[in-house]
């Protein structure tokens, strides 16, 4: 396995090159749902799954980018029994966040429009690296904490708050790879090229 050289085949043949406990961080969209026509391919999910959580090293992130069809007026879940799969194997789900959409494809009938996908963070044991785009906090670190008392009347306390949030949001990741992570990566794209 070369490293610094793109490989276009399907990942399982890419994966299956690598030794294990080589990548620090995966970001992909793989296909789900059948929701475009791959002229007879098939993802093989659960594979690909196992094959990411033994090439990753302890430390590692896994980005995941999946939505779901409407099938029959419901969306199938498929998003979700794929985060449960990889707890399952072994991977932590560390966080969910939303990969917002400005341009939506248009739904018709009552159903909302999908302005979102879901991009599950899975990690192999606790992230190595984490170094959060932030932006500053509305009360600079101190907040009104209300608590009702037993009696019933509110209590007002100042506490400290972080003053930071943190963002998770798609547009910045890219740039948190790019510029934010202070470590050097082994970082691989994989096609997930479908098997017939």
């Amino acid at each position: 396995m070369e490293l610094n050289k793109i490989y276009n085949e399907n990942c399982l043949i890419t994966m299956g090159n690598m030794p294990n406990d080589l990548i620090d961080f995966v970001i992909t969209s793989p296909p789900y749902d059948d929701i475009r026509n791959y002229n007879g391919y098939s993802f093989e999910f659960e594979k690909i799954a196992k094959e990411l959580f033994r090439v990753v090293k302890v430390g590692a992130v896994v980005i995941w980018v999946v939505a779901d069809a409407t099938v029959d007026g419901s969306e199938t879940g498929t998003s979700f029994r794929q985060a449960l799969y990889f707890k399952e194997i072994g991977f932590r789900l560390h966080d969910t966040m939303i990969y917002y959409k400005n341009n939506p494809m248009p739904q018709t009938g009552s159903r909302y429009h999908q302005h979102f996908e879901y991009m599950f963070a899975f990690s192999k044991g606790t992230p190595k690296t984490f170094n959060p785009i932030t932006e500053p906090t509305k009360y600079k670190g101190l907040a009104n904490m209300k608590n009702r008392g037993q009696n019933g009347s509110l209590d007002y306390e100042k506490v400290e708050r972080t003053q930071e949030k943190k963002l998770a949001m798609y547009s910045f990741i890219l740039s948190a790879v790019a510029f934010r992570l202070k470590i050097k990566l082994h970082i691989t794209i994989l096609q997930f090229s479908l098997k017939s």
